[in-house]
């Protein structure tokens, strides 16, 4: 950060990382996932994964922000590939590119019972 009249420097805090009532904070939040899916609104897509795949699968797109997309899906997608996300909307459809950054079976118990995957993608 640029020091001047608009933006003054800070002083920094310095943290005491052994301090006991800082570790009992972090015990307690120790385990915690962060999830925000139900803050986005659940968009039934179509995928394909690769450059050539032939045919689409079905997938929920349950967040996106600023290149980044959160795909649900019932099938492992390799970190790495390329994913096209086919999304409907009035009489034509929206395709969107992107690479698989991070996956992992969904957590929550729903998704557990319904072999739900989770996927990180960032548009291409």
């Amino acid at each position: 950060m640029m020091a001047g009249k608009n933006h003054p420097t800070r002083a920094s805090n310095r943290v005491d990382w052994s301090d006991p009532k800082l570790q009992k904070l972090l015990d307690k939040i120790e385990g915690w996932d962060l999830d925000n899916r139900e803050n986005f609104p659940r968009e039934d897509v179509q995928i394909q994964v690769g450059w050539s795949a032939g045919s689409g699968r079905p997938a929920v797109l349950v967040w996106k922000r600023e290149k980044v997309m959160v795909l649900e899906a019932g099938f492992p997608i390799p970190t790495g590939e390329f994913v096209r996300v086919d999304s409907f909307c009035g009489d034509g459809m929206r395709s969107v590119w992107g690479v698989v950054v991070e996956g992992r079976a969904g957590r929550r118990a729903e998704d557990c019972r319904n072999g739900v995957n989770v996927y990180w993608l960032h548009e291409c």
